[in-house]
């Protein structure tokens, strides 16, 4: 039976689980919205701005570890997509970005929204924040470029991919019939066997061992078994802050998060006397390794798995460079372990014991006393700790960027990798609309974002796409009357007379009952414990307003001090 393009797409999007895209409609896409309209396997979702689509497209993506799914109009839509494109580009999330394209009749003839070559050329736009980007040139070929894109999207290091859809190709006919999805989609388990031997055997024999684990491990889904091989050899373990939580964080081989805001634990341990660091799953970058502090590389051998060949030696020169997926590799060297225990008594090698004494000793956060302070305004740190205190275990949470990330990373334990946040390109108004998309995608699990005020006014209209389709997200917004993050990093250089990055107060809760959610105003400590069990109870939109303290500053001194001292480095060379 013939049926269009886009009623094909659909049912392609539909094999692969799919149930939801996000976009603002345009003309150019009629044609797939009426293959929308006889079908019910996935349905739209109105966004307010197309960033915010692509925003909760990647919220569905990390949540669901699915494919997501955005789109857009023609001209202004398709610009409109490109932060969150580029986020989830910088992130590795897996996007489909699908953008209307003028009929091919007109194409290069300057028509209304002209994304051609003659206008703002849309294939040519999306192709350095994808993994791919081609234009739909026939119906037949359709189908084919589609299998493609959705293999290279979750294929190796995953991330978007781009089809420029023109008008009249989504309404041409062809023969219907899918091919299933292990007969287009690869996944990439390869390893090299000697080189994990010889890291089987530097891991075993080390004296003073340690692991980094990046959100590679748990885009591979290999969490438990980093978990697996730690307790087998009783090694400490560190995460990247954008993987936080990929290691239970009360284990007592637990070191916390190393880099940005991270735990003063992790920073002495790992840039003391390391003898074996084994990386997993990270790209080293400047927010993980303090702008690359060289007392990072340890003093025997530098361990680095990581399934982008690119990523190893790019920052650190790699003793034992692993290019494979992290669950095939871990489970590899967990196996050559294995046969190594009967000779070694870990134990006794390498008491646990020892590891809990140097964390008590050297302390996971700073100044832990302002956790439990009573002052008013409410504490950024006290904060944390009442929403640590009051989430259930299986909440999700998403993390906008601003001073709040650095509070959450730093204050925040968490057992489970349930933490979401945009590292890679840490774009503000992230968490306040991916939020969404995370929601939909877990509907039995609690979604809370934690966002700043203006992250809030970046993408704050989205609670109205919320409200639109009774998603029950709950945001909790810190409200300081500043972007505080740039605040703070301008008076490292600036002192006090920092530039644009204040503003009058505004009512965020008032907002938010303007937008059809519920509102609620906090000044006080003790107030959110009552006010955030009965929001994620009550099933509906809630914004709660916190007024924080706009002096604290957060933990990023050395961070501030690492890029200082990269410039030093730089400049003696």
């Amino acid at each position: 039976m013939k049926i269009t393009t886009a009623t094909l797409l659909l049912e392609y999007l539909d094999g692969e689980g799919v149930e939801y895209i996000f976009g603002v409609p345009g003309t150019s896409l009629v044609p797939l919205y009426d293959a929308v309209n006889k079908q019910k396997a996935i349905k739209p979702i109105l966004t307010k701005h197309e960033e915010g689509a692509a925003f909760m497209a990647d919220g569905y993506a990390r949540v669901s570890g699915k494919l997501g799914v955005c789109y857009s109009t023609s001209g202004p839509g398709s610009t409109n997509l490109v932060t969150g494109v580029a986020n989830a580009y910088m992130d590795n999330v897996p996007i489909l970005v699908l953008t209307g394209q003028v009929p091919t009749s007109v194409y290069g003839k300057g028509t209304f929204q002209d994304s051609t070559k003659e206008g703002v050329d849309s294939v040519a736009l999306f192709d350095p924040i994808t993994k791919f980007s081609e234009m739909i040139l026939s119906k037949y070929k359709m189908p084919e470029l589609l299998r493609e894109a959705i293999r290279i999207a979750l294929s190796g290091k995953k991330g978007p991919v781009h089809l420029s859809y023109p008008k009249d190709i989504m309404e041409l006919k062809i023969e219907g019939g899918l091919l299933p999805p292990r007969a287009y989609k690869v996944r990439s388990n390869y390893f090299d066997r000697k080189l994990v031997i010889d890291a089987a055997e530097k891991l075993v024999n080390a004296k003073k061992p340690a692991t980094l684990v990046g959100t590679g491990v748990m885009i591979s889904g290999a969490v438990s078994e980093v978990l697996e091989l730690a307790e087998m050899l009783n090694i400490p373990v560190a995460t990247t802050p954008k993987a936080k939580g990929a290691f239970p964080e009360d284990h007592p081989l637990s070191l916390g998060v190393f880099g940005f805001s991270g735990s003063p634990v992790a920073e002495k341990y790992l840039l003391g006397d390391v003898d074996v660091l084994l990386v997993v799953g990270s790209s080293l970058n400047q927010l993980t390794t303090f702008s690359w502090d060289p007392n990072l590389q340890p003093t025997d051998s530098f361990i680095h798995v990581n399934i982008d060949p690119a990523e190893i030696d790019k920052n650190y020169v790699a003793d034992i460079g692993i290019v494979g997926d992290c669950q095939a590799v871990l489970n590899e060297i967990s196996f050559r372990v294995l046969r190594e225990l009967q000779t070694h008594d870990f134990d006794r090698e390498r008491p646990v014991e020892d590891i809990v004494k140097f964390k008590e000793t050297v302390g996971m956060f700073v100044n832990p006393e302002k956790m439990y302070s009573d002052s008013v305004p409410v504490k950024p740190q006290t904060l944390m700790r009442e929403i640590q205190e009051n989430l259930p275990e299986d909440t999700i949470l998403f993390v906008d960027t601003g001073n709040h990330i650095c509070w959450a990373i730093h204050y925040m334990q968490f057992r489970k990798p349930n933490l979401i946040t945009a590292f890679g390109m840490l774009s503000m108004g992230y968490a306040t609309a991916a939020a969404i998309g995370g929601k939909l995608a877990a509907p039995e699990r609690p979604v809370v974002a934690i966002v700043g005020d203006g992250c809030f006014m970046m993408n704050g209209m989205e609670i109205a796409t919320a409200v639109n389709y009774d998603i029950p997200v709950v945001w909790i917004v810190q409200n300081n009357s500043k972007l505080g993050l740039v605040h703070e990093l301008q008076r490292f250089t600036l002192g006090d007379n920092t530039v644009s990055t204040t503003f009058k107060e505004v009512n965020i809760a008032k907002i938010a009952e303007g937008l059809g959610a519920k509102g609620y105003r906090i000044n006080k400590p003790g107030e959110l414990p009552e006010i955030l069990p009965e929001a994620i109870e009550s099933s509906l939109p809630t914004v709660i307003d916190v007024v924080i303290d706009p002096d604290e500053v957060p933990p990023i001194e050395r961070w501030v001090k690492g890029e200082r001292a990269l410039r030093t480095r730089l400049d003696y060379l």
